[in-house]
């Protein structure tokens, strides 16, 4: 029963405010739209791939080498983003390609991925440039290739796949903001429908008063437009006017 009244509730309120949710849900279009592709830079990823790997003669001796290589990457992957690869990543950029980068910006910038029980992790950078986004990927890569052989005194790590320009932006997702654009104005026409709904007090029509107030119709007043009255009121005008003259000929005549 609550379900047929809730139903019952939903179509009256689009037939009474469809132009309402129509005019919200392309309102949101529009706004998604301007900040997706007026003020959203996009995005370009570029990702250099690093295999961690000591070659051994022995069988045994590869095989715990093998495990304790896929531990060393959590330990790899907090020292790329540390200072101590970073800043010298920032003077080489500076030198070779002109880039002026601070640390906090590099941070931000580079995400490192792994499979789990994989040798092979990735170094990604985000950058509005693509050029710059896989220069950036590479230098990282080849500046933690020399240090990692300094901290740790170890020499497994090989550059398997140096990073390239990325062909599309991965940043905006358009058809996703287009998306949650369309549902968050449809959600606002409702919202405000809703609302109008609720704090309208008036008196809708004649099924409220018998259906939900149990009261009897006595009789029933037509609403008139202004102008409709306006021209009834200058008919009667006219008419009075009219019957005015004839009774004024019809004494004139009697007395002559």
């Amino acid at each position: 029963m609550d379900q047929a009244v809730n139903l019952d509730f939903f179509v009256k309120l689009v037939r009474q405010y469809w132009r309402a949710i129509i005019i919200c849900t392309l309102a949101g279009i529009l706004v998604a739209s301007f900040i997706t592709f007026r003020l959203m830079k996009p995005q370009y990823e570029s990702g250099v791939q690093i295999l961690v790997s000591r070659h051994s003669n022995d069988a045994a001796t590869q095989y715990n080498n093998q495990q304790a290589d896929v531990q060393m990457i959590t330990t790899y992957k907090e020292l790329i983003t540390n200072p101590v690869i970073l800043n010298p990543v920032i003077d080489n950029l500076k030198e070779s390609y002109g880039y002026t980068y601070t640390l906090d910006e590099l941070q931000k910038a580079v995400t490192v991925t792994n499979t789990q029980n994989s040798q092979v992790f990735s170094i990604n950078v985000m950058n509005p440039n693509r050029n710059q986004s896989a220069r950036i990927a590479n230098q990282i890569a080849k500046d933690f290739k020399v240090k990692v052989k300094e901290i740790i005194k170890v020499n497994n790590v090989t550059i398997v796949s140096p990073a390239l320009p990325a062909k599309l932006p991965v940043s905006p997702k358009k058809v996703l903001n287009l998306v949650v654009g369309l549902i968050a104005g449809l959600l606002f026409g409702f919202v405000y429908a809703i609302v109008r709904t609720l704090t309208d007090r008036r008196v809708q029509g004649l099924e409220y008063l018998t259906s939900e107030l149990a009261l009897p119709v006595l009789g029933q007043v037509n609403h008139q437009h202004q102008h409709h009255v306006s021209q009834q009121v200058e008919k009667l005008t006219n008419k009075t006017m009219y019957n005015t003259g004839n009774q004024k000929t019809r004494v004139a005549n009697k007395r002559v």
